[in-house]
């Protein structure tokens, strides 16, 4: 009797007692995580030979709350998926009960009186319930639920590159305006000089009162200048401290390299096969999506079908549980049910026409993409083209600008300029400077345009 007893009592403790998991769902989601690095394509990355650009793609990619949050969506719909797939499959259920019930001995029955006694009733059954899927109902349900799995992936990786691209361009931008900081500073000096002399031969009759305010005025917008550039500075690099999942308030300490050594990428494509859109984690999205919708149709079509049934039932049933486990306590049941849905209202072919038009919906939004994509494939390009031959042309004036403020300044050692006038020379190559590294960005910039573009493809492996 003892023993039969402790059987139970092992028996309802492990059937009603949940042993936490937590650790091991972190790890899972951790793992998965590192795993997604993978959609970096770091051999892209690698190209512009910043190592500080690569570890901060990959920080991202790693530490990002926004892609942590989608890889978090994504095991939601992988066990969505399992669920159900749990649909096609029995369910097996324990209901235990036990009452213990008392009967009154003043209820007349037949003429006499039974004396009042206690009764004892104390069922173990196992329950078992199956939905015999003929019509592959619940098959098609569960197609549904991993094509929107198969979306989500899709949609984690495009929400992977627009992150890490959205981070590169950040640097990038950050070096341009380390740079353009610099220059400005020595713009500023120069202005204030070019100030100070040219109030000094305002009082020696040599400058007008006009000059003054125009050197006074070039002074003031450079110090202007100045303050925007940092201000911009500083948010950009606020904005790559929390890219990276790091604290704003120490943006100030992150370590970069250089604009001036960052490679511009050269044998890009000059156009891109139309077949690259097949790629795009947006198109395969939106196609998973339309598949899904489609599995959605006739998951509503054939619930206007009858289903069919199964139970199961076997269990114990005993007054005592000294009389529990014997087989003359035992009990099985076996049993089976068509049902057919009539009259609901409408609410099915309701469900089914909405599902019609969910499909139609999805269909066109499948179209869409697919133009958009190579509508932003276009424009990323000729972007790219024409930033490029903007730069080159930028370059070239700088090169112009510094051989003729070499000649200037040759004939000020000779005396055949003043030094006021050398430094407007200086003044004028600065500012060409300025524009040149700004137009070198934009180029940085538009190729990882290009790369979002193309779905994250290195672009140097594309052939025309």
């Amino acid at each position: 009797m003892r023993n039969k007893n402790v059987t139970l009592l092992l028996i309802l403790t492990l059937l009603f007692v949940q042993i936490p998991a937590l650790s091991a769902e972190n790890k899972t989601v951790l793992t998965t995580t590192a795993e997604k690095t993978q959609y970096i394509n770091q051999d892209w990355w690698d190209n512009f030979n910043d190592p500080y650009l690569t570890e901060y793609v990959i920080k991202t990619a790693e530490s990002n709350y926004e892609i942590k949050i989608n890889a978090l969506k994504v095991l939601e719909a992988k066990e969505n998926v399992k669920e159900g797939f749990a649909k096609q499959l029995p369910t097996i259920e324990f209901n235990a009960t036990a009452a213990r019930d008392k009967y009154t001995g003043s209820i007349p029955y037949a003429g006499m009186f039974f004396p009042s006694y206690y009764s004892n009733n104390i069922r173990l059954p196992l329950t078992v319930n199956y939905e015999v899927d003929i019509w592959g109902k619940n098959r098609d349900y569960t197609k549904k639920l991993k094509k929107e799995y198969e979306a989500l992936k899709y949609d984690e990786k495009s929400a992977f590159i627009s992150l890490t691209v959205l981070t590169a361009t950040t640097y990038f931008n950050i070096l341009s305006l380390d740079k353009q900081i610099k220059i400005e500073e020595e713009l500023l000096n120069i202005r204030k000089e070019i100030l100070d002399l040219t109030r000094i031969n305002f009082e020696y009759g040599l400058a007008s009162s006009t000059d003054v305010t125009i050197a006074d005025k070039s002074y003031t917008e450079a110090l202007s200048n100045m303050e925007i550039l940092k201000f911009t500075q500083s948010k950009m690099l606020n904005q790559l401290a929390v890219l990276t999942g790091d604290s704003s308030e120490q943006s100030s300490n992150l370590i970069r390299g250089s604009i001036d050594k960052i490679s511009v990428l050269t044998n890009l494509p000059e156009s891109i096969p139309s077949e690259i859109i097949e790629q795009r984690p947006d198109v395969l999205k939106a196609e998973a999506e339309l598949q899904a919708s489609a599995f959605d149709v006739k998951y509503a079509r054939k619930n206007m079908l009858p289903s069919i049934n199964l139970t199961g039932f076997f269990g114990f049933n005993a007054f005592s549980m000294s009389k529990m486990f014997d087989w003359q306590s035992a009990i099985l049941q076996l049993g089976g049910g068509l049902t057919q849905p009539i009259f609901q209202g409408g609410r099915l072919m309701a469900v089914l026409k909405a599902k019609k038009y969910k499909y139609e919906q999805m269909f066109n939004n499948y179209q869409k993409t697919i133009l958009t994509s190579i509508q932003e494939i276009n424009d990323s390009l000729l972007e790219l083209k024409t930033d490029t031959s903007k730069n080159k042309n930028d370059i070239k004036r700088v090169q112009c600008e510094t051989k003729y403020y070499n000649d200037m300044n040759y004939k000020y050692e000779k005396g055949a300029i003043s030094y006021l006038d050398t430094l407007k020379y200086k003044e004028n190559l600065l500012t060409l400077q300025k524009e040149e590294t700004q137009s070198e960005t934009e180029v940085l910039v538009a190729s990882l345009g290009l790369y979002k573009s193309v779905g994250g493809i290195n672009l140097q492996d594309i052939k025309e």
